[in-house]
């Protein structure tokens, strides 16, 4: 049994997840916290498997805080942090997923409403089942020495696509700001992320950056030394205008691989445009997403694809199903990753 602790100032809030947590298989509430300073005495008084806590906490030890101080301490229990889609939250939020929180569930405003209570209900118990998995701290396990030889496309390329899943904002947050001013080449990146949270996750990234970092927008004509983050909450493809230009094309359509945006979907729109070699790049992330993608756009494309290793992934899910199709031409820590592209671009 996976033993849980709730953190919340909000009684109603530590009732529902309390509910929804004791009705999964395999999860029962040990302690519940109403603040940050209780919850870290908790912790390192006892054992938990997993904490899901509200990341805007009152009090003395804000949410982010006490999640810098389980960092520090090199805490090995999966956070899955609870949040709203309102400004306030959307930046506490980000700095949560920097400080390391493996899944982010969005609340309800209103209880009162059914639907969004049920979303919430089964993105918490998805949340959790990925702990259960196992998956959620791969990250933290042994590095496998992974040797891949680099084999140099001809031509140059006209494009940089990168996928990434939970732990993703912290690694983009750390690899952005390792690329050069200019590389040449618009970069885009799907992170999955509900709607609300991209384009603030984009301004942060862009205040550290010498590259230019922002959300898309459909129709955006795609420049070179820019990084599109797709739009949370929505599906993302390049397609070309009337004069072959590469261009972003944001739109609503039903999840893909209960998926929105996806990376595959991404991936796959990049078979249809004259651009012959395209740079892929997968980092941390639960699942096989972008993987059918990256296979598809193998078969018509001269592609290059860069993944994350194990030990600098929260999740070491996208990037090693990539690389156990045999997908990756490269393997790089987090910390290597922007050189690999700056290499690969010749800048």
């Amino acid at each position: 049994m996976i033993k849980v602790l709730v953190i919340d100032d909000s009684a109603l809030m530590r009732k529902t997840m309390c509910d929804i947590i004791n009705s999964v298989p395999e999860f029962e509430v040990a302690d519940i916290c109403r603040d940050g300073k209780s919850a870290l005495k908790a912790v390192l008084e006892n054992s938990y498997g997993c904490i899901v806590m509200n990341v805007y906490l009152s009090g003395v030890m804000s949410g982010v805080t006490l999640l810098k101080t389980l960092a520090d301490q090199k805490s090995r229990i999966p956070v899955i942090a609870i949040t709203s889609a309102v400004r306030e939250d959307r930046e506490v939020t980000l700095q949560a997923l920097d400080a390391g929180v493996v899944d982010m569930v969005v609340r309800p405003y209103f209880f009162s409403d059914k639907a969004g209570t049920e979303k919430f209900r089964q993105s918490l118990i998805a949340a959790l089942k990925t702990v259960s998995s196992g998956k959620a701290v791969s990250g933290f396990a042994d590095r496998i020495s992974q040797t891949v030889s680099h084999v140099r496309r001809k031509g140059k390329y006209s494009l940089v696509a990168l996928a990434c899943s939970t732990g993703g904002p912290q690694a983009l947050h750390r690899m952005i700001p390792m690329l050069p001013e200019h590389i040449g080449v618009p970069m885009v990146v799907v992170q999955h992320m509900p709607a609300g949270f991209t384009a603030s996750l984009a301004e942060r990234i862009n205040q550290d950056s010498s590259i230019h970092v922002k959300e898309a927008y459909d129709q955006e004509l795609l420049m070179p030394d820019t990084v599109y983050i797709a739009p949370g909450g929505r599906h993302f493809t390049v397609v070309e205008d009337r004069s072959m230009r590469l261009t972003a094309h944001v739109y609503d359509a039903p999840p893909v691989h209960n998926l929105r945006p996806c990376a595959d979907v991404m991936y796959e729109s990049l078979c249809k445009v004259r651009s012959d070699n395209i740079l892929c790049v997968v980092l941390t992330g639960m699942g096989a997403d972008g993987t059918e993608g990256i296979g598809e756009l193998k078969k018509s494309k001269h592609i290059y694809t860069i993944s994350q290793d194990e030990e600098s992934c929260v999740v070491y899910g996208m990037p090693k199903s990539v690389h156990d199709k045999g997908l990756s031409d490269e393997v790089k820590p987090i910390t290597e990753i922007a050189k690999s592209i700056s290499r690969e671009l010749g800048v």
